[in-house]
């Protein structure tokens, strides 16, 4: 799977940011990044939390080209 921030629905609310530091990190404008698009799968669980949590729905999970689902749990 992979991960991704709709920039242009992002808010800098930052809940992903701290959720998962690893994965998400706010920019100068407060905006969030992704650092790691594919991250490993101990962060799934949390990843998947931004997700429900972003009051947006910027975060946006989908199958990454080429690779087979992961089990998240």
């Amino acid at each position: 799977m992979r991960v991704t921030v709709e920039q242009s629905r992002c808010l800098g609310a930052g809940q992903c940011e701290q959720l998962v530091p690893e994965v998400f990190r706010q920019d100068e404008e407060g905006l969030s990044r992704v650092l790691a698009a594919e991250p490993e799968p101990a962060l799934w669980p949390r990843v998947l939390q931004t997700v429900q949590l972003c009051p947006v729905q910027a975060v946006i999970v989908e199958e990454a080209p080429g690779h087979a689902p992961q089990d998240t749990e």
